[in-house]
């Protein structure tokens, strides 16, 4: 019997979306083979891309049969077809509350997130710093909720797990904004220097 092939990743290296299947992979010792799909040139919207996912939007896994787009339900996915080690909680409960906090800090987040984002790609003389500056205070605000989740612990749920997997390039990139790291946040502060410290960052730092 033949040796399956490495899981294929259709990655795009800047993508954040990619970047948190990445982590997951690296987390779980999974081998894999990236085919860059180039954003800029538009090749996310080639026939044959879009074969794949019909969104035209990158990841795309393939994992033997199964074709896969969405990164958080990639990631579900290498969490139930690969399960150690785990990435979830055994308990309903608490698998739950991590997917509501994931669902926060990614969908909740979002208008804020893009708004500052898509203010900073401008020329610095083009910005309206009161957006800026609006957007920073929602998203900080936003983030007292992660300040009072994590407390004392070492991740976002306690043990390492997806949440902490699917919200990282998220919030490396609230670094880069200068969102983070904040007096007012100093749990997440050290949380986000631990993330660095795993080897399953070098894949996306």
């Amino acid at each position: 019997m033949s040796a399956q092939r490495p899981i294929q990743l259709y990655d795009f290296a800047s993508s954040p979306n990619c970047q948190r299947v990445k982590v997951v992979l690296a987390e779980k010792n999974l081998p894999y083979e990236t085919i860059p799909v180039d954003l800029r040139k538009g090749e996310q919207k080639k026939p044959d891309f879009l074969k794949l996912n019909p969104y035209g939007k990158v990841p795309v896994i393939i994992d033997g049969a199964t074709v896969l787009y969405e990164s958080l339900i990639i990631n579900e996915y290498l969490e139930e077809k690969y399960p150690e080690p785990p990435l979830m909680p055994r308990e309903p409960a608490k698998k739950a509350k991590i997917r509501i906090l994931i669902d926060y800090g990614m969908a909740h987040f979002d208008s804020p997130y893009q708004k500052l984002r898509q203010e900073l790609m401008k020329d610095a003389k083009e910005r309206n710093q009161e957006v800026i500056d609006g957007a920073k205070k929602d998203l900080k605000n936003l983030l007292q909720r992660f300040e009072r989740e994590i407390g004392d612990q070492l991740y976002l749920a306690g043990e390492f797990s997806l949440l902490d997997a699917d919200l990282i390039p998220r919030f490396m990139r609230l670094e880069g904004f200068g969102v983070l790291p904040d007096p007012a946040l100093p749990q997440l502060g050290k949380w986000l220097e631990r993330m660095k410290q795993r080897p399953s960052m070098r894949a996306i730092m």
